[in-house]
This record gives structure tokens, sequence and C-alpha cells, in this order.
């Protein structure tokens, strides 16, 4: 295979493919979800919330197809990954996403960790509103007790100021 070099002694770069295809990562059978942004015949750009650490090796899978890749470069959510063998491009795109969870995954929980989790999110959610309008209560009620009680005050010292007047005038 004959390789031209650029000027500055370096292999020009691959061209590379953009796509949006949801994938899932494992590393140390950790499972999370990344979304391929880039490929080529090589290599793959990819976003998650938890990036791999750099040279760490993850399992990529879309569908039935696997990847095994090296993490080469990240950068906050973005990481880039090496391949050995070479990447179809066009099975990686054509590939549809599972079902359901491969057979014998580690992650044969997670549908209800998921569930147990939108369920404490709910109740914390609840709660927060339910103390939230106890705090708007307590102090609607201290406000009004201090408009009442201000009332009374105000009305009693005007009629202690207005008394000389009223006896005065005969009334």
């Amino acid at each position: 295979m004959l390789t031209t070099l650029m000027p500055s002694g370096l292999r020009p770069r691959e061209p590379r493919t953009r796509v949006v295809v949801p994938c899932r990562l494992n590393l140390k059978g950790i499972w999370s979800d990344g979304c391929i942004h880039n490929l080529s015949s090589r290599g793959l750009l990819i976003a998650s919330d938890n990036p791999p650490p750099l040279g760490s090796y993850v399992d990529i899978r879309r569908g039935s197809l696997v990847i095994i890749a090296r993490v080469a470069w990240k950068r906050d959510r973005f990481f880039g990954v090496r391949t050995q063998d070479r990447i179809s491009v066009e099975s990686l795109i054509s590939e549809p996403r599972r079902a359901s969870a491969p057979a014998g995954s580690a992650e044969r929980r997670a549908q209800a960790r998921h569930m147990a989790d939108a369920a404490v999110a709910r109740r914390i959610e609840r709660h927060r509103r339910l103390s939230s309008l106890f705090q708007y209560d307590s102090i609607a009620s201290v406000a009004a007790a201090a408009a009442v009680f201000g009332a009374i005050e105000i009305h009693d010292f005007l009629s202690r100021s207005l008394d000389p007047i009223r006896t005065a005038l005969g009334g």
C-alpha cells in the first residue's frame, strides 16, 4: 500500500462520515449510553455523559454489531476511539437498534433500576412542592396576622386621638 505524505511528513487524514447513531458502551462491565457522531474505517467520535479514560478499551454495541476499541483522546463529553479491525460504515449506519438487551447482559435489572430511580425522583419532587407550599402558607399566615394586628393597632391609635375631639364637639 503506497501512502503519500503531506509536506509536514504526516499522512493525510482519512475522510470521516458524519452520522448520529445511538449506541451502548461497556467499560469494565458498566453500561452507559453514547452517540456516534462521525466515523472512519478505523475510528469513531463518540459523545457520552461518562467518557472513559484515555487508553481504556471500550465495548461499543449497535444492534448485533460489536466494536472493541481503545480510547485515543478525550475532551469534555467527546472521545475518539481507534479500532484494530476495519469498520464498515454502511453496516453500522444500517444496523437497527436492539429491542432488548443482549442475552447474558450484565445490565439485566436496568429497567427496574430506572423505574425505581424515576419513582424516587417523583417522590422528591412531590415533597419539594409540598414543602414549598407549606412555606408559602406559613409566610402568608404570618403576613395576614401582622396585617390584622397592624389594623387593630391603627384603629385604637386613631380612636384614642379622636376621643378628645369627639368630646369637645359634644358627641
